[in-house]
């Protein structure tokens, strides 16, 4: 029998649950999960994905339902968010401060000290954001959104077939993410890409929900690009914030973010917005 649209997001609901739940231990014991990802990331990709399913078919959903699945989907995401920013900059310093990285050594031979000392402050960063969210998943709030997910109400269309609905609302989302590029130009500003890498995303969630998983593939490679050049532009922005501690130092790795950010918008822009669709 054709599976109900109710029926595929009562999946995805449940699917989230499952990866809160599983990441839940593997953050206390500030350890990785089983394929290696950090469980900070595996558990915000969890929240983010399911956040975006939740509005791209929320006329398939109770709207009580969505709106406090959404605000507390949105409290979670924001404290594993923290952490994961905090992770991604201390990685991305070590790449791009490192002699044997591509980058090659800092100009002027700049100390590892210097490099030290912003690794550090966004090491306490870290320490900070996971303190957050340990006390966010000892709170009641944790185990009442799980318990939320494994109750998710439907309106009456979500009965019928997920072929028959679900692929129409994944065109709303493809549709605005394709008009967002078609207004992208190399110098649009970092606003503007970041808000098109969003509105890549929603469309990837909402086509692989709907089963093209194809379609999710490509949309998925596209994103990876918007993605670097998101990280760059954040990257460059924490350099710029912690330039009292070396000027000079900071200075040059922000010049190689935003050449990574440049790179990245002409990769994309030479990439079809939707290959092959």
């Amino acid at each position: 029998m054709p599976r109900s649209a109710a029926a595929v997001l009562r999946r995805a609901a449940d699917g989230c649950a499952d990866r809160l739940l599983a990441a839940q231990p593997v953050i206390r014991a500030d350890s990785l999960m089983p394929d290696g990802d950090t469980p900070v990331h595996y558990a915000r990709v969890a929240c983010r994905r399911l956040r975006s399913d939740v509005r791209t078919f929320r006329r398939l959903l109770d709207e009580p339902w969505t709106r406090r699945v959404r605000a507390n989907l949105k409290w979670l995401a924001e404290l594993l968010g923290a952490a994961r920013d905090a992770e991604v900059l201390r990685a991305r310093l070590r790449e791009t401060a490192s002699p044997g990285s591509h980058w090659g050594e800092l100009p002027g031979g700049r100390p590892a000290l210097a490099v030290g000392a912003f690794d550090e402050a966004l090491r306490e960063r870290a320490v900070s954001a996971r303190a957050d969210l340990l006390v966010a998943l000892d709170s009641a709030r944790f185990p009442l959104l799980v318990a939320m997910l494994g109750e998710p109400g439907f309106r009456g269309r979500a009965r019928r077939r997920a072929a028959d609905v679900l692929p129409a609302l994944a065109d709303v989302q493809v549709r605005k993410y394709e008009d967002a590029v078609a207004d992208l130009t190399d110098e649009a500003p970092d606003e503007q890409w970041h808000e098109v890498r969003i509105l890549a995303k929603r469309a990837r969630y909402a086509v692989d929900l709907a089963g093209r998983r194809r379609e999710a593939k490509q949309l998925a490679k596209v994103q990876s690009l918007l993605g670097e050049h998101q990280d760059a532009v954040v990257a460059a922005e924490a350099w710029r914030e912690l330039s009292p501690a070396d000027p000079v130092t900071a200075l040059r790795l922000i010049e190689r973010e935003r050449a990574a950010a440049e790179r990245a918008r002409a990769a994309f822009l030479a990439t079809p917005s939707i290959p092959g669709r």
